[in-house]
């Protein structure tokens, strides 16, 4: 009997349902559930977590550079005090640009920079099936867009994901803190998803 609960730190809708979505893709019942408690906010509410599960921030890039690299210092160093204390991880997952690339690696292929926060939404409308004028952020639509997404996808964007940090040219990397960043596409968030799934026997 396998369970595990994760306390999660949304930087909204989009990523709290995307978790509730994977938890029950994951759920086996009785013999494997897995939970992500979810709240909205900043990795500064990880400050104030005093609960005994592993923790991982959610979080977008959004062109605010100075916001990004102080939630990831935040989440390193909580990372690093909260193992010496109680061995509880604590996990960046962060998107850059956004989630919505994170949805459309579920699907395709997409390595290409963007500048603009909604270069991805014409993408996201066409592979789930949406209107062009759909706000893909609003309730209803997320819950169309997430009904189409299988473990499999889920399994098939980590490995996207992994395939574009394979790519990319170490010259062009970036330190913040402890962690190595590139400019966008980039990811963290297929790194948390992949220690989820490995530690629930499936991957």
């Amino acid at each position: 009997m396998y369970r595990k609960t994760y306390f999660c730190v949304c930087d909204g809708q989009q990523e709290e349902m995307y978790l509730k979505h994977v938890a029950l893709l994951l759920k086996k019942f009785p013999e494997r559930v897995v939970t992500f408690n979810t709240t909205v906010g900043s990795p500064e509410k990880l400050k104030k977590n005093y609960t005994e599960y592993d923790s991982a921030a959610l979080f977008d890039y959004d062109f605010k550079d100075r916001q990004f690299h102080q939630n990831i210092v935040i989440c390193d160093q909580l990372n690093r005090k909260n193992r010496r204390k109680n061995g509880q991880n604590v996990y960046h997952a962060y998107s850059n640009v956004n989630i919505d690339l994170w949805f459309i690696l579920h699907k395709e292929d997409f390595n290409r920079p963007v500048t603009t926060n909604d270069a991805y939404v014409a993408d996201v409308r066409r592979i789930y099936g949406l209107s062009q004028e759909a706000d893909i952020k609003e309730k209803a639509n997320l819950e169309r867009i997430l009904r189409q997404i299988t473990l499999e996808d889920v399994k098939n964007a980590i490995r996207r994901a992994e395939q574009i940090r394979a790519s990319k040219l170490e010259s062009d990397c970036f330190k913040v803190g402890s962690t190595t960043c590139f400019s966008n596409p980039d990811f963290s968030i297929h790194n948390f998803l992949k220690i989820v799934l490995q530690d629930c026997g499936e991957l």
